[in-house]
């Protein structure tokens, strides 16, 4: 820090106007604080409070297609496929009712983002029974209690990063409690992970963080090249003179409104001279390698992408040489199934299993497998998953052995 203050004094000494840019070299867990303002106390989600935004625009509009397609695959491989049918009259009428299978859609996606979900439960009057809602995890703190007598709560607000105006002011919600069957309260479940902390969950591809905002830079970095840049192979000399500002001023006009941008690419310019001595100099400029350097690039940011995803790229990409054979796509869809979509299915049936034990249904919702509904590795006619929107909008405790409930 002292000597990036020297250099930019002594720039600002000499006149130069100068900025010195810092890089994250790896990624790094959010940092929770208490956080104390107004009638609002909260747990902050990261140390801007924005942690699960961040997570948000990775996945809808500034990340990785990768990590968006690994995303939408895991969803679909854990609920895409419902649930087997229920006996109790009862049950298939309650999960009619509240929509079931779009809800599981919609938390397996927060689960696989978020590394976690939340379920908003609405009490009826008598206390007897709920319906539940996706609350997305994004519009959750963790409220802070005065001292332990205090009920465990939560904050909600549509907008965490403009909370202040009343458009977005947040609203008090309990935890849930079985033994206060009234009003709203939700259910909090966080994914288990490494550093132990059960306060807010951490996706399991984080330490991808980097790579997945590098894949959508270098995207945005080659759009510019194409719209705006003009990445010349050779030099251009004219012979005749130095032209005045004008003159010069005109012909760069002249030549970015048709020489500049994909539009543009294949033409061909003609120049006229007087004499062999006046004539156009051209004059090669060398490959620097950025092409190589760019390939090598991309393979290194689909293979952080997908360890960290634990997930087999066969089963995402397109790219030629990389799909797999029938008989490669099969052994590795049952392999997820068992090692990855499994747990989580596990996880997601303990949740709503636990919620449903409190108001009498007996019978449990148990998830299709995926590799058994999609039997060939390719989604066939008739077999499609139901569908669900590629973008995310917003629409008592027990111990569970996969995570934590809250």
């Amino acid at each position: 820090m002292k000597a990036e203050k020297n250099i930019q004094e002594e720039e600002q000494t000499k006149g130069v106007s100068a900025k010195v840019f810092t890089f994250n070299e790896a990624y790094q867990a959010p940092i929770y604080t208490f956080q104390k303002k107004g009638d609002y106390h909260f747990l902050s989600f990261g140390s801007d409070n924005l942690y699960p935004l961040l997570l948000l625009n990775l996945y809808n509009n500034y990340g990785s297609p990768l990590h968006r397609a690994i995303v939408n695959k895991k969803t679909k491989m854990i609920a895409g496929f419902g649930y087997k049918d229920v006996v109790d009259e009862n049950l298939k009428e309650w999960a009619k009712r509240n929509n079931l299978e779009r809800l599981l859609l919609y938390l397996a996606k927060d689960f696989m983002i978020y590394g976690g979900f939340c379920i908003e439960i609405i009490w009826n009057r008598e206390g007897t029974s709920f319906d539940i809602k996706h609350l997305p995890i994004h519009t959750l703190r963790i409220g802070l209690k005065e001292n332990d007598d205090e009920e465990d709560y939560y904050w909600y607000s549509k907008d965490w990063g403009q909370y202040k105006k009343d458009e977005y002011k947040p609203e008090y919600i309990r935890q849930f409690d079985n033994n206060n069957r009234t009003g709203r309260q939700a259910l909090y479940y966080i994914d288990p992970n490494p550093s132990g902390t059960d306060l807010y969950p951490i996706p399991e591809y984080a330490t991808a963080l980097n790579f997945i905002d590098l894949d959508y830079q270098v995207g945005v970095y080659h759009l510019n090249q194409v719209r705006q840049g003009y990445q010349p192979s050779y030099i251009l000399n004219f012979s005749t003179g130095i032209p005045s500002m004008d003159e010069q001023n005109q012909f760069f006009r002249n030549f970015t409104s048709n020489f500049m941008g994909a539009q543009n690419a294949g033409k061909i310019m003609i120049t006229y001279s007087d004499g062999g001595d006046q004539k156009p100099e051209i004059l090669p400029i060398p490959d620097n390698g950025s092409d190589e350097r760019f390939i090598m690039l991309q393979g290194m940011v689909e293979k952080q992408i997908t360890q960290a995803h634990e997930f087999p790229i066969q089963l995402v990409s397109v790219v030629p040489g990389s799909l797999g054979s029938q008989d490669e796509r099969k052994e590795l869809m049952a392999e997820v199934q068992t090692y990855f979509i499994a747990i989580k299915q596990n996880q997601m049936e303990e949740a709503i299993n636990g919620i449903l034990e409190t108001i009498g249904f007996t019978e449990p919702i148990i998830f299709n497998d995926y590799s058994i509904a999609d039997t060939t590795g390719v989604l066939t006619r008739g077999e499609e998953p139901i569908q669900i929107a590629d973008s995310i909008v917003d629409t008592g405790n027990a111990n569970i052995p996969y995570g934590i409930l809250m």
